[in-house]
């Protein structure tokens, strides 16, 4: 599709990342994910006795890290985020001398939540266009962001993978952050980080609530993709957005954004 503009309606765009620009399905409950990371441990040089050890040790370690990072949340608007990888540190506090030598535990506890999070997707993709579709924007001035809410340790290697971290022009993560969509504070770091007023930004997602009611509140405007994994009960349209989409619709999305 041909799109003339000489000036985008917008001079960034921020795109949330699963269900806007990629299609994923993840079950963090299969016991193959957790047999997954088992294996990883082990193999890691951490020791624990049978599978259901190690995941009552993570359940606990989880339950106190959430604490620990609740006491320490930067928003009190109930939107702080937690960041999962302290817990897979912990997991892996018992290695021994000869494991840490041969691989550090920072870059273990990220080798140990990758091998979680790959058992764990049973499918993950590109929406088809979107490498495409964010090009054309870039070709026509528009700065093109991530705004996700994510586990940072998770989706930087799935941005890796599907070629996205090569062609975003920056990346925001709630786990890095310590807050989340639809936190108003959160738009407004992105806002800032960007150089951007917020007349001058668009927030595109699939979740009503986070990101187009969210974006409203720091009075960005939103477009809205209604697809197979947005919220269950978002409606089709959204009546807070400028546009909605049945789908991920780029090249709607494109028409609106350069045909200004």
């Amino acid at each position: 599709m041909e799109t003339g503009a000489q000036d985008p309606r917008y001079e960034v765009v921020f795109f949330d990342l699963y269900g806007t620009l990629i299609d994923i399905r993840t079950d963090e409950q299969s016991e193959a994910a957790w047999q997954a990371l088992y294996d990883c441990v082990h193999e890691l040089g951490a020791q624990y006795g049978s599978l259901d050890e190690m995941r009552e040790r993570f359940d606990q370690l989880e339950a106190r890290e959430m604490v620990h990072q609740a006491n320490r949340a930067i928003v009190r608007d109930g939107w702080g985020e937690f960041d999962i990888l302290p817990v897979y540190r912990s997991l892996l506090m018992n290695r021994d001398d000869e494991a840490e030598r041969r691989l550090a535990l920072p870059q273990a506890a990220e080798k140990a939540a990758w091998a979680f999070r790959q058992a764990s997707t049973s499918m993950i993709r590109l929406y088809p266009g979107a490498l495409d579709m964010i090009e054309r924007l870039q070709d026509a001035g528009v700065v093109v962001v991530l705004l996700s809410n994510a586990q940072a340790c998770y989706t930087r290697p799935e941005l890796e993978m599907t070629g996205l971290a090569s062609v975003l022009d920056d990346v925001i993560i709630s786990s890095e952050e310590k807050m989340r969509k639809p936190s108003r504070e959160l738009y407004m770091l992105a806002l800032d980080r960007e150089f951007v007023t917020a007349k001058h930004a668009l927030m595109v997602g699939n979740d009503e609530r986070n990101d187009i009611i969210g974006a409203n509140a720091a009075g960005l405007d939103a477009a809205y993709f209604r697809t197979e994994i947005s919220p269950a009960n978002d409606p089709a349209a959204s009546e807070h957005a400028v546009c909605s989409f049945t789908g991920a619709d780029y090249d709607g999305l494109l028409k609106f954004v350069l045909d200004a």
